[in-house]
């Protein structure tokens, strides 16, 4: 979606895209633990990750909506699952979540001559952003639990997570093409 496309929408319907986008961030964090649940590294680190894709999908099509939506539901996600009382940690987590897509995507606006509406992405491109996008949350995210205290080997924590958002990531998009291609090749049909 064109970013002045999401200026033009209603209130109801930018509300719409951040709720959509909670939800689907909160299914996919279910949807990651029936599917790969045997391959979880330790607390909260996959070997595959598919919230991570679907976090850079959404910011990448719908902007800060997107990343409100992922806030959103980091924050379902890590009461229903993770919450031990400590709100400054639990809110902090959520936004690394939320905001390190939105950082990659202005990296890779920036970088890599990314326009900012999609426009001429390539799949190199594409394999740039994933890779930076996956190093970054990780190492982001990994920083903030050290600091806190949970983890205990850092960058081994950094290699594995990097590793299961960039699949996650990789796995998203490939999917989301394979649909879009789909459905416009039965549309076309039509």
């Amino acid at each position: 979606m064109q970013q002045g496309l999401l200026r033009n929408l209603s209130i109801t319907q930018k509300l719409m895209i951040v709720l959509m986008s909670a939800a689907a961030y909160f299914a996919s964090f279910e949807l990651n633990g029936i599917l790969f649940s045997d391959l979880l590294f330790t607390h909260r680190v996959h070997w595959i990750y598919l919230p991570s894709g679907l976090r850079l999908l959404l910011v990448l099509v719908f902007f800060e909506l997107g990343a409100i939506g992922i806030f959103l539901g980091s924050l379902a996600i890590n009461y229903v699952y993770f919450f031990n009382g400590d709100y400054v940690f639990t809110v902090v987590t959520c936004l690394l979540s939320a905001g390190t897509p939105l950082l990659a995507r202005y990296l890779a606006v920036e970088w890599f001559k990314l326009d900012i509406n999609l426009a001429g992405l390539t799949p190199k491109i594409i394999f740039k952003m994933t890779i930076l996008f996956s190093l970054l949350s990780s190492t982001l995210i990994q920083l903030w639990f050290f600091w806190n205290g949970r983890t205990e080997n850092f960058l081994l924590a950094v290699a594995v997570m990097a590793v299961g958002k960039w699949f996650g990531t990789v796995l998203v998009l490939a999917l989301t093409s394979f649909l879009l291609k789909f459905v416009l090749v039965r549309l076309h049909k039509d």
